[in-house]
């Protein structure tokens, strides 16, 4: 059996690849005894996600204009030929 050193290794490259059965038999194993590795896999788990909502920008850090649905585009456009 590996150990915790093998395993953090192990858990991640899980999360990046597809690992063979034995090595999810292992990983599993390990994670069913060890609190440890448990919540190693879990705070991986939870720190991809956040970079992942990182990655995705939020409406307050898009252009103004990439903020707008298109009906709000179309009234602004309509205004704006009324008054030239």
């Amino acid at each position: 059996m590996l150990n915790c050193k093998d395993m953090t290794r192990l858990i991640s490259d899980s999360l990046d690849q597809r690992i063979s059965f034995r090595q999810r038999v292992e990983l599993w194993m390990h994670i069913a005894m060890c609190g440890m590795c448990r919540a190693f896999r879990a705070n991986v788990i939870a720190l991809r996600k956040r970079v992942r909502e990182m990655q995705t920008p939020s409406p307050e850090h898009l252009a103004p204009d990439e903020r707008l649905q298109p009906e709000e585009k179309e009234r602004i456009r309509q205004r704006l030929v009324r008054h030239e």
